[in-house]
């Protein structure tokens, strides 16, 4: 039975066939494995005939009216849900079932169920909602019962201001009806809310309706009210406390010791103070403010405009294999005595398979600390340009020695001296949220993609290299040296350090995405792909630091 009023009070009314079908046939299921009562058969079977009947399968509809009468002649449609077309199809079921005929099944004959009940129309029930209430503050819902309509229950179907969903409560009795109120938490904003009301008797059969999905009762929710309704007999409920204070200056909220308007969403406006709280002034027209709602939409002017951030990065450099990197020819390269004390090798290696080349890879280039600010372009577009400045840590050496001039050689020495590494780095950002209406969110995601058409960094990485060296470290060539690796007119030179050297300039490119621990403050993880030129190179940097919206 909890499945049959799901199927009808919530599913069907709301238009969803497929789900009440399937809830329905669930229902009858158990009740072949649990021997439910006859009067509980039949009244699945009635059910799902007015689902059909509903998606306008006819047919279907009194093959289930059939099975329903042959289990218990007494069955009968549910009286605020029939249709002519509906009543039509039970009486020839009647007929059917009478005659000991078969619809859709084999089943014994039944007697005849009685003439079917007349429909009581949708919204048949007169009632009166109250003319308003305030922000935060429980609604008192009353009705009134007709003393021809034999209602042991009431359920209050209601969608709150902005909601997606309905929402269902009981109601008690109070005095000559049934009354309930709204709780604070669906009442936290202007706007109006909508419901109406599902009478059943003690079976639980529907047998009247206030008002309908379609065409709902409404209440308007204000900031200011003139008079406090209340169930009778009952005092006027109690202003609750609000969850989240609305600081002056936010969008949607009154400015410090002024009151807003009573324009609600969609009505012209010049001026935000015109329109109800929770409302901002957007194009003309009254629109939902930081909170979202039934205006809809992806509109980034939703919350904070304004990020800043604190990053911490590593850089790590695809390392390209190659031959020769301590030669001194190619320029991308450098190699430094291992120690880390600025000593930078200008020997000359010999050509050794073995030596003097390093094969590709990532390696680790160091890392760096970087502040951000960004800030969004367009109110109703999550896009946002900013910067990064920062301070990069590792890199090469600082080389503290000039080339040593080759003596008693006709060639001339064909290293250059490498130039000091730059901490410095700067960026220009554009970043594209994916989801969501806020950029931080308390509790939610928020992917996002980037781009970095142009900064300002160097990136170098070491790669552990040996040669065998023909000169000494005056400059003069070697005699007589030699080792188990050189031949005997080189040193064996071990674990120099030969750093590729990247940039000064970059373009990157990433992915990211923002935890937000508080509506303001949250965490951010990325990873970035920085390609490095003119000196070229590429780098995979994973980031990671706090940010906070404003």
């Amino acid at each position: 039975m909890k499945l049959h009023d799901q199927a009808m009070d919530e599913d069907y009314l709301s238009v969803e066939f497929d789900k009440a079908e399937k809830k329905l046939k669930d229902a009858l299921k158990r009740c072949e494995k649990n021997a439910c009562t006859k009067p509980v058969i039949g009244k699945l079977h009635i059910a799902l005939g007015t689902v059909y009947g509903g998606g306008n399968k006819l047919d279907q509809a009194k093959a289930q009216f059939v099975l329903a009468l042959q289990a218990d002649p007494k069955a009968a449609l549910i009286d605020a849900l029939t249709t002519p077309e509906l009543a039509q199809a039970f009486k020839d079921a009647q007929k059917e079932a009478q005659a000991g005929g078969k619809a859709g099944a084999e089943a014994a004959p039944g007697e005849g169920g009685g003439k079917p009940p007349a429909r009581i129309a949708e919204g048949d029930v007169s009632h009166t909602p109250v003319a308003e209430q305030a922000v935060n503050t429980p609604v008192p819902v009353y009705i009134e019962i007709p003393e021809e309509i034999d209602a042991s229950k009431a359920t209050l179907r209601y969608k709150p201001f902005g909601s997606q969903k309905w929402k269902s409560l009981e109601m008690g009795r109070v005095g000559d009806g049934f009354g309930v109120e709204v709780p604070c938490e669906d009442v936290t904003t202007t706007g109006d809310i909508r419901y109406y009301i599902i009478l059943r008797d003690e079976a639980g059969d529907p047998v009247g309706t206030a008002g309908s999905l379609k065409a709902p009762h409404r209440v308007p929710i204000r900031n200011e009210i003139e008079t406090e309704p209340s169930l009778p007999g009952q005092e006027p409920p109690k202003r609750c406390a609000a969850k989240e204070d609305c600081p002056p200056g936010l969008p949607g909220c009154p400015e410090a010791g002024g009151k807003r308007g009573d324009k609600g969403w969609g009505a012209s406006c010049d001026e935000t103070t015109e329109c109800q709280s929770g409302l901002v002034c957007l194009n003309g027209t009254c629109e939902q403010g930081a909170e979202g709602g039934e205006a809809g939409g992806a509109a980034a002017g939703k919350g904070n405009r304004n990020v800043i951030g604190l990053w911490g990065q590593l850089d790590l450099l695809l390392i390209r294999g190659t031959d020769y990197v301590c030669s001194g020819s190619d320029a991308a390269y450098a190699c430094f005595y291992p120690g880390g004390e600025g000593k930078q090798f200008y020997g000359e290696p010999i050509d050794l398979p073995g030596t003097n080349g390093v094969k590709g890879g990532l390696g680790v280039a160091g890392a760096r600390v970087m502040v951000s600010y960004d800030r969004q372009l367009f109110s109703n577009l999550p896009l946002l340009a900013g910067v990064r400045l920062g301070f990069a840590f590792g890199g090469s050496p600082t080389s503290e020695g000039a080339p040593t001039t080759w003596v008693g050689d006709d060639r001339s020495n064909p290293h250059l001296q490498a130039l000091s590494f730059m901490p410095i780095h700067a960026e220009l950002r554009a970043t594209y949220f994916l989801l969501g209406d806020r950029i931080v969110e308390k509790g939610g995601f928020r992917p996002y993609v980037f781009l970095s058409p142009i900064g300002l960094a160097q990136v170098n990485a070491s790669v552990p290299v040996d040669v065998c060296d023909r000169r000494n470290d005056e400059g003069g060539l070697q005699s007589g040296i030699g080792s188990n690796r050189c031949p005997a007119d080189s040193r064996f030179v071990e674990d120099l350090d030969a750093y590729q050297i990247t940039g000064l300039n970059f373009t990157g490119a990433g992915a990211g995405v923002i935890y937000g621990i508080t509506p303001n403050l949250g965490v951010s993880a990325e990873l970035k792909l920085m390609l490095m030129w003119p000196t070229l190179g590429l780098v995979v940097a994973p980031t990671i630091g706090p940010v906070f919206g404003f």
